[in-house]
Order: structure tokens, then sequence, then C-alpha cells
């Protein structure tokens, strides 16, 4: 996949550390560091889908200003599985 690793890397970081306060933007940057595509239209305003070639779809819910901590962390572990798989 093209993308920056380092950057990656770091935006995972920054995600990881500030999941608590998360909004969907930083979900998006977050996925859009690792090569993902967020499409802002499929979801009639409730979500946004981060879509890549070779993995399932991530949903991004809207409705709230900061996502839950639960939703987030699941985010966060599908996201660090995808850095990691592209590792090997």
């Amino acid at each position: 996949m093209n993308y920056d690793r380092q950057a990656a890397e770091a935006a995972l970081s920054d995600f990881r550390q500030k999941r608590r306060s998360a909004t969907p933007r930083k979900v998006a940057t977050a996925c859009e560091a690792l090569g993902f595509a967020v499409d802002k239209n499929r979801g009639k305003g409730s979500h946004w889908l981060a879509l890549r070639a070779g993995t399932l779809p991530i949903t991004i819910p809207t409705g709230n200003r900061t996502l839950g901590l639960k939703t987030a962390s699941g985010i966060l572990r599908r996201l660090e599985e995808v850095l990691e798989n592209d590792q090997r």
C-alpha cells in the first residue's frame, strides 16, 4: 500500500493518546494516514465509511461530537491490525 509509514505510525500514536476525545474528523485523519479513502456520502449523515482495497471497511460514527471510548478503541485496534498486516 502506498502511504508514509512513519506518518501513519505518528497518526495512530496521536489517536491512541487522545482516543477519549476522538472526533470523527480525527479518526478519518488516522484512517487516511493508512491509505483509506473516507467516503462521507454513503452513510446518509449518520456515519462515514473508510474504504481500502483488501480490508473491511471501517465505519466512523458522526452522530456525536466525540466517539465513545469503546468505539474509538475498536477502530484503533482495526487500524493497528492493518498497519501490522502491511508490515508482513
